[in-house]
């Protein structure tokens, strides 16, 4: 799309719903809130955010003196038949009789009811047109993880913030604009509804309620909303790529596993992600794109265990320096909703990785998408659009190629239709080292998940495409498992940074 010019970078704060509903109580008696309110993101920010702590303080009372923020919303959501219902803890400060049979539930020893909205993408976005200080992004960065649930208790949420040159009606990679919808403050005249925003002042207004015992709905003040028009269309965005989601887990500092070891590390990635969704009540067999033994008729894409290497720099080693999972577009949102929650929430999260013949367990951390961390580990590093892609971990090719071979080229060129990727316009491929600083060869037995599997050749490759695709890139027979992951960038050497 054609973008505004201006001089700050926009500061956006993503919500990212675990299922497609919205559940918050709106206006109008048994209809759900939408838009969901400015107002109800910051009081979940304020909820978590440390009372007695003067730096969270004063990055709340920056967000409260900005202009009302830009809201992204998906189209084509529409209102629940059935309305949610789920037991809640009384707020009651002191002991009331009638509870004794129920204790912590109300409203007479009968479940509570809201209505709720069903969304086309479970995301919505809040966005500020202003750059903030880093210190301060860092800091609110830092809240919005904290944030459980978005709406009702039971709407549980991820909140990441960014900024970003992007606009507010720029949906997630890969969806056409006309899926979203952003609305933005406007005059009483031209308005399509009113929404509760935050305000300077708004951070102490809501702590003397809370201390008085009063709704917080009361303190908000409330502007006027309505549809941006849309703008011509211009230069298109990246292509598609393969998989919707990077999820990344750095090594502790100072420690590096060695190329040769990808598949261990990521068959051990993969049974423990099994491990911990068995754990958590989930039925894995039902799961075909996540744990890999699909049916013949089952198209779905799979989900890819990956080893994130350190190459492309001047002083590239080439050693791991942590992992990922890669989560496919077409991968059902409650197997999404499933992932996501055993690897960042249950049980404290994905902490460690056991890896056989490796003595101790790998300690993890996760890395948040703007997070400060070395570059080998952040998403963006593997999933950022470019034309050029280049493998940082040689492929193991789908087909044998021609005898003496000949016809590697089209062997690679098939693969990329088997990983779900556009035919390149340009294919190089060296079957001895590797074309970026710090790329390894792997020795045959690196190359084979189990014994016996037939010793397909392996080569590193570089691919040129007609546009900018999205990431990550991952090709070969050995793709599931983080053999021919790709570095997007330029051809020349980067310095390190």
């Amino acid at each position: 799309m054609r973008r505004r010019a201006s001089s700050s970078v926009p500061f956006t704060v993503r919500v990212d719903l675990l299922e497609p509903l919205y559940q918050a109580s709106g206006p109008q008696p048994g209809r759900a809130e939408w838009p969901p309110h400015p107002a109800r993101l910051f009081c979940a920010l304020v909820s978590v955010a440390g009372l007695d702590d003067p730096v969270e303080e004063a990055a709340l009372r920056w967000l409260e003196s900005q202009p009302a923020p830009l809201i992204r919303v998906p189209t084509q959501t529409t209102e629940a038949v059935t309305a949610r219902h789920a037991w809640v803890p009384t707020n009651a400060v002191a002991r009331e009789p009638g509870h004794a049979v129920l204790p912590g539930r109300t409203n007479g020893g009968s479940q509570k009811s809201w209505p709720q909205r069903v969304l086309r993408h479970p995301e919505v976005a809040f966005v500020w047109e202003v750059e903030p200080p880093q210190s301060v992004q860092a800091v609110l960065e830092a809240i919005a993880a904290r944030v459980p649930y978005f709406g009702r208790a039971t709407g549980h949420a991820l909140l990441s913030t960014q900024t970003a040159p992007a606009r507010a009606d720029d949906g997630e990679q890969g969806t056409d604009i006309a899926e979203w919808q952003p609305l933005q403050p406007d005059d009483p005249v031209q308005a399509a509804s009113t929404l509760r925003v935050p305000y300077p002042g708004y951070l102490q207004r809501l702590r003397a309620a809370f201390d008085a015992q009063q709704p917080a709905w009361q303190q908000a003040q409330s502007l006027r909303y309505r549809l941006r028009a849309a703008e011509p269309p211009a230069e298109a965005g990246p292509d598609r790529g393969p998989y919707r989601d990077l999820v990344t887990f750095a090594f502790s500092p100072g420690i590096a596993v060695d190329p040769g070891y990808t598949l261990a590390v990521t068959a051990a990635l993969r049974a423990a992600v099994m491990s911990r969704l068995e754990k958590a009540g989930h039925d894995v067999r039902a799961m075909p794109q996540v744990h890999g033994h699909k049916d013949k008729n089952d198209q779905g894409r799979l989900c890819a265990y990956l080893g994130l290497p350190f190459v492309g720099h001047t002083h590239a080693d080439g050693m791991l320096r942590g992992v990922a999972l890669a989560l496919p577009h077409d991968l059902p949102t409650r197997h999404r909703r499933a992932l996501l929650g055993v690897l960042l929430h249950f049980d404290g999260g994905l902490r460690k990785l056991a890896v056989p013949k490796m003595g101790a367990p790998l300690n993890l951390t996760y890395v948040k998408p703007s997070a400060p961390a070395l570059k080998s580990v952040q998403p963006h590093n593997w999933t950022k659009p470019s034309r050029v892609w280049t493998t940082a971990l040689p492929m193991v090719l789908d087909h044998f190629p021609k005898r003496g071979g000949r016809g590697l080229d089209d062997s690679v060129v098939k693969s990329c239709r088997m990983a779900g990727l556009p035919i390149p316009e340009h294919v190089e491929v060296v079957r001895q080292g590797g074309l970026l600083p710090g790329t390894r060869d792997l020795a045959s037995h690196q190359l084979r998940r189990k014994a016996g599997e037939p010793p397909l050749p392996s080569c590193h490759v570089r691919l040129h495409f007609a546009r900018p695709l999205d990431g990550p890139v991952v090709l070969g027979s050995k793709k599931t498992f983080g053999l021919g992951l790709c570095l997007p960038g330029p051809t020349t050497t980067e310095t390190a940074s």
